[in-house]
């Protein structure tokens, strides 16, 4: 059993159609077309499933090019594809996936729709599925290609999550169902971040012993927790004799939408065929970062799309996509 990292080649990039106008307000149109973008994006190199509502069908049809889109009936009760997709792995060259349990982060009530989705999805792609009742999002994890995995104390042991096991045993539960060596826990997340602290605003790991890790400047709030993140990040890869490169990506500069502080990473980005598919707030910070990008990815294209209004919902294009191994 292997968890297969993002890089590698994917079958298809799954995406949901955003729905909920209780997040989103009068902003869930233009939301939408900023995750029409990002699908057209993905879909001129990889093959897209959109899961939507029976009633938003029709304006997915309109907003893509769906030559190589498939658009599929679902009920669904938000759009954070990413975390309520199945986790997938390798056994024995054949790909499977575990479905985790899924509570709405604790704090929303209407998640009882999305707790269904990674088992619909595994069924729907014929693919075999192993069920655990530990609450995880797929948000909360990452991984790289030498059986680590990177997550959040404040997210996996949350009292919100309501675990049926205490934080010894999702550990070594995690351990036995990837077969993993060793799981890395930072303290806590970005603080504006209502998951309590995803660690795919925080981490990503890229291949070759390459980490892009979040950092941010003295006067950022964030500033204490991501220096501290950093320092126990290297400290884990040291106790641990493991051979690493942490290249820092900046924060955007802080931005608010309708009053609100919005939760902003470039390391929520997705790893696409031949691409990467990277935020753009249109501050100082993005073209640093593009370049960065472009000298860490030589063979692939770097394209910047604007998702302010994906973010204003609290996530962006990593939190909206989840890919689909190829083996």
């Amino acid at each position: 059993m292997k968890l297969i990292p993002e890089w590698y080649e994917h079958q298809y990039c799954l995406i949901a159609w955003p729905c909920n106008k209780d997040l989103y307000g009068k902003i869930i149109n233009k939301a939408r077309d900023e995750v029409a973008n990002v699908i057209n994006e993905i879909a001129k190199t990889e093959h897209v499933i959109v899961l939507s509502n029976k009633e938003d069908i029709n304006e997915i049809q309109n907003k893509t090019d769906h030559k190589n889109i498939d658009i599929i009936e679902c009920k669904l009760d938000d759009s954070w594809m990413r975390d309520i997709a199945p986790i997938f792995y390798n056994e024995n060259e054949k790909l499977k996936s575990i479905s985790f349990e899924f509570n709405g982060y604790g704090k929303y009530p209407d998640y009882l729709n999305d707790n269904k989705i990674s088992k619909f999805i595994s069924n729907y792609l014929n693919i075999p599925t192993k069920i655990s009742d530990l609450v995880i999002e797929g948000g909360a994890i990452t991984y790289d290609d030498k059986k680590n995995l990177f997550s959040t104390k404040n997210v996996i042991f949350n009292k919100n999550r309501k675990q049926k096991h205490n934080s010894e045993y999702i550990i070594k539960e995690l351990k036995l169902l990837f077969d993993l060596n060793y799981i890395f826990l930072f303290e806590n997340g970005l603080m504006e971040d209502d998951t309590d602290g995803h660690v795919d605003n925080l981490l990503c790991p890229i291949g070759k012993n390459q980490y892009l890790i979040a950092t941010t400047h003295k006067l950022d709030p964030n500033y204490e927790i991501l220096e501290k993140n950093k320092a126990d990040l290297i400290k884990f890869f040291r106790d641990t004799n493991q051979t690493f490169d942490l290249i820092e990506v900046p924060l955007p500069t802080r931005k608010k939408i309708n009053n609100k502080n919005i939760i902003s990473s470039y390391i929520n980005f997705y790893f696409s065929k031949n691409k990467i598919i990277l935020p753009k707030f249109n501050v100082k910070e993005d073209n640093e970062v593009k370049l960065t990008f472009e000298k860490l990815f030589p063979n692939r294209e770097i394209m910047m799309l604007e998702t302010e209004n994906i973010n204003y919902g609290g996530g962006n294009i990593h939190c909206i996509t989840m890919n689909v191994p190829k083996i």
